[in-house]
């Protein structure tokens, strides 16, 4: 119709032929089309354009479609623009990846005609639908309403009410700006409410007080190296897992979920993450409960770990506290406290990885981090060179390649047994020194089994008593079969945070 502005299209894909005739669809179809085969010119061109859709294409050389959809959604000037993938690629695994990284539909290609300018149309006119206010209710809708809006990228203000009270959640390009409370997306009973904002025309500012002269805009993690922005969630409540991980991952945190305690301490040990985040009131095994095992076991025990409870009870802080937590917030607490509380929990890594990534000049206490820490801060960053620990009397160098540990000497001790001595080192002071470390091959099956093995020991000597039969005893007076079956009840029990069995007897061998 004359005088009416025509919708806008980017379409971005390699191939000259294949975008010429998506273009000559589109025009035909009364859409006005922006295109480029360069992928690195696709964010400015949606700047400079304006569309109301982007059409791209996956493999594209140089910058892939995800390539292309990140810096989209990298400034919040183009994440609000939908994207739509067009690719040859068929696979089921590829469609959810797609979906995964925020993609609101996806084309496979070849396709005809009526297929593309349909699926466009079915695109625009369902987002026309949820422009402006939407709502759900029950635990489904609501649930989806939250993943759409993030997925999305949308700017406005969420509102969940259910049993526990209502939530206000402010969104800018689908992040978490400002939350008063937890979206209680599981409950059956919630009423969800989004209402948009044009981030164009009008700010979404987060109600925190003004700020301090000097003070950053916003909570970064910077400084604090990849190898350690690895956290645990540990939360029955599934929506506030999700939430809180969506948070912690749009700020560079790699995020591992347990739903109680006891997977919380499976995840912990397996994965061994810088920091835990807990939940106090879960089925089974309780937060308290799970913060006593963590801090029993020598390989984790010096992890920070952050209670975050749905109740703000001073008996339950202290209780909390008394544990070994590092600290106890309400789960209504402000998300930019929360972020500003985590980065003062890991800041005791900062100068420690910063140097660890050049590899010169680390050093710190091992207190901070503990022994097991330091030795993984250098196995992660992969370090050649000696690491040498000084303690009122004692010493112990560890050598490292790419790595790996090739040998190690503590106080009269070498190889792996002087590894195992030092793991029982709580305080002193190390210092990374880069070079050549010397012949050696690494010692034990891998680093990960070797301290595995050195953090059980410890804790069995720790928690051993002069009752019950010796690990000794089992293994000489009992058949092999006994043994081995012994020797498993042994680590499991270790595994689940439970009593620590007796020592195992194999003392450490001076080397000759």
């Amino acid at each position: 119709m004359p005088g009416t502005k025509r919708r806008k299209i980017v379409v971005i894909d390699d191939d000259d032929e294949v975008r010429g005739l998506i273009c000559h669809i589109l025009a035909g179809g009364g859409y006005a089309v922006a295109d480029t085969g360069d992928p690195s010119r696709a964010a400015e061109l949606v700047r400079t354009e304006d569309p109301m859709l982007v059409l791209c294409d996956i493999s594209m050389p140089g910058l892939d479609g995800y390539g292309v959809l990140r810096e989209l959604q990298s400034d919040p000037a183009t994440a609000r623009y939908p994207v739509v993938f067009l690719t040859a690629q068929r696979e089921f695994t590829e469609r959810v990846q797609a979906f995964r990284y925020g993609v609101v539909d996806y084309v496979a290609k070849p396709f005809t005609r009526e297929i593309l300018l349909r699926k466009l149309e079915k695109v625009l006119a369902e987002r026309a639908r949820r422009s402006g206010m939407a709502e759900g209710q029950g635990a489904a809708p609501a649930s989806e309403l939250l993943e759409e809006v993030q997925r999305e990228s949308r700017s406005g203000l969420l509102t969940v009410e259910g049993v526990e009270g209502e939530a206000r959640v402010v969104m800018r390009a689908g992040e978490v700006v400002e939350s008063t409370g937890v979206p209680a997306t599981g409950d059956p009973t919630a009423r969800a409410r989004f209402e948009e904002i044009d981030a164009e025309h009008e700010d979404i500012a987060a109600h925190d007080p003004p700020r301090l002269p000097g003070a950053a805009a916003s909570v970064s993690f910077d400084e604090l190296p990849e190898v350690v922005r690895d956290v645990l969630v540990v939360d029955d409540n599934k929506a506030f897992r999700r939430f809180l991980a969506g948070v912690l991952v749009r700020h560079g945190f790699t995020v591992h979920e347990a739903a109680d305690g006891e997977e919380g301490l499976r995840l912990a040990l397996d994965r061994r993450p810088w920091l835990i985040l807990t939940d106090v009131r879960m089925p089974g095994v309780d937060g308290f409960e799970f913060c006593r095992r963590v801090r029993s076991h020598s390989l984790i025990r010096q992890t920070p770990l952050l209670f975050l409870s749905g109740w703000d009870d001073y008996k339950q802080r202290y209780q909390g506290l008394e544990l070994g937590a590092d600290d106890f917030l309400s789960k209504d607490t402000p998300i930019r406290e929360l972020l500003i509380r985590i980065q003062l929990l890991m800041r005791r890594y900062a100068d420690l990885g910063t140097r660890a990534r050049k590899g010169a000049g680390m050093e710190g206490q091992i207190e901070v981090v503990g022994a097991p820490g330091v030795l993984q801060v250098c196995h992660l960053t992969r370090l050649t060179g000696r690491l040498s620990a000084v303690d009122a009397g004692r010493r112990a160098d560890v050598r490292f390649r790419e790595g790996e540990i090739v040998d190690a000497q503590c106080e009269d001790m070498w190889g792996e047994d002087a590894v195992f001595a030092f793991l029982a080192w709580s305080q002193g002071r190390f210092h990374f020194h880069p070079g050549d470390p010397g012949e050696g091959v690494p010692l034990g099956e891998s680093f990960n089994q070797m301290i595995l093995e050195g953090c059980r020991r410890l804790d069995e000597k720790r928690g051993s008593t002069a009752s019950g039969p010796s690990w000794r005893a089992a293994r000489g007076g009992a058949p092999a079969g006994a043994a081995a079956r012994a020797a498993s009840s042994s680590r499991a029990a270790w595994w689940a945070g439970g009593p620590a069995p007796p020592p195992p007897g194999a003392g450490f061998r001076p080397r000759p």
